[in-house]
């Protein structure tokens, strides 16, 4: 059983650390050029209604069968190319650089929120206080980065482009020696496929089992709504295939675990770091063979105990299966235990899930 104790004072060691020496970060807008097919996508979203027609379809008991086939209707015969402008925020000078991919409903706001007393939560400075440079970045559609079509751009294979495409700009721009990269839920897919083709050398997995048998409670329970119609002023400006959840009671229920998180953290979650996915996302992804297998690096799961998404609500003994996906990988390690919901950076136990990280990646030599 962990300690609130010892949380508080290894996050007033990284809380000190950030007054005193960690590395300086910036803002930077990264250009890219990604050229990869895209699906064709057979949904359309205008309204509420669609919304829960499309939540329906994904969580049905023989979704994915011949009788309720994922909604693509093939994909486009040659690449697509398409230039984005990813918005990211570039901690430290290179050496081992940690990559974070966030998930949906979310922004890189989640690896180093802004709310009073953040610090703890925060591990972007929990990193730069490890030693590590850091790059966390806005996927395209979110926050500060690039606004695409929903259907179009959105989608699961080009986001895995978008990711090869700053590794590569890590290490030709920014003195990125090693490549660590850290994926929070449809960003750990996102940061596994890179991995199973891009040389890495350790990857992070939270917010996953690599089994998508449970996902149907957490798109009925989320509520999923359109995002432009739920809040016009902040995203007004998206077209209505941009979804977000329905109330901060939806989203507590898909990403936390109570009583392990405070509720302002969650309220903060919601009103303030959550932002909108796009509808092809999460049918992309489940249209796309993950080769697992092919990982050679080093790789952690890190998972807390009771994530709803990745495992049913109960993660122990789920990833036994987990492990045996990376039969190519050097080294497979799980973590099951950690009191937390899927959100596992925003729950009471954040500091000691940076220390299990951490530590795994000294002992890889990281």
């Amino acid at each position: 059983m962990y300690s609130h104790t010892f949380y508080f004072a290894f996050a007033a060691v990284v809380s000190a650390l950030s007054q005193k020496s960690l590395p300086t970060c910036r803002e930077v807008e990264i250009p890219l050029t990604v050229s990869v097919p895209r699906f064709i996508v057979n949904i359309t979203v205008q309204d509420n209604w669609d919304a829960a027609a499309l939540t329906f379809t994904l969580t049905r008991r023989d979704s994915g069968s011949a009788a309720d086939p994922i909604p693509i209707a093939g994909m486009t015969s040659d690449p697509v190319d398409s230039n984005f402008t990813i918005g990211a925020t570039l901690c430290g000078t290179g050496g081992t650089t940690l990559v974070l991919t966030h998930g949906i409903i979310e922004s890189k706001r989640y690896w180093r929120p802004n709310f009073s007393g953040a610090e703890r939560y925060s591990l972007v400075d929990a990193a730069m206080a490890a030693g590590y440079s850091v790059l966390s970045y806005d996927r395209i559609g979110v926050g500060s980065s690039s606004i695409v079509d929903a259907l179009w751009d959105a989608q699961f294979q080009v986001e895995v482009a978008v990711l090869d495409s700053l590794i590569a700009y890590l290490r030709s721009t920014a003195n990125a020696a090693k490549i660590v990269l850290v994926g929070h839920s449809y960003g750990s897919y996102i940061s596994a496929a890179s991995a199973s083709h891009v040389d890495i050398d350790a990857l992070v997995l939270t917010g996953f089992s690599g089994s998508l048998s449970y996902f149907g409670p957490f798109v009925a329970g989320a509520g999923f709504r359109v995002a432009k119609i739920q809040n016009p002023r902040r995203w007004g400006h998206l077209d209505p295939g941009y979804l977000i959840s329905s109330d901060l009671y939806a989203e507590t229920y898909a990403y936390f675990a109570a009583p392990s998180f405070d509720h302002r953290i969650a309220d903060w979650a919601h009103n303030f770091g959550s932002e909108p996915f796009a509808s092809a996302e999460l049918p992309s992804l489940l249209a796309t063979t993950v080769e697992f297998e092919a990982i050679a690096a080093p790789v952690l799961v890190l998972q807390g105990q009771f994530d709803l998404s990745a495992c049913g609500g109960n993660c122990v003994g789920v990833l036994n299966d987990t492990k045996a996906l990376f039969t190519g990988a050097k080294v497979i390690e799980t973590i099951d235990s950690l009191p937390a919901g899927h959100n596992l950076n925003l729950h009471y136990v954040a500091p000691r899930a940076f220390e299990i990280m951490f530590d795994f990646l000294k002992r890889q030599g990281k």
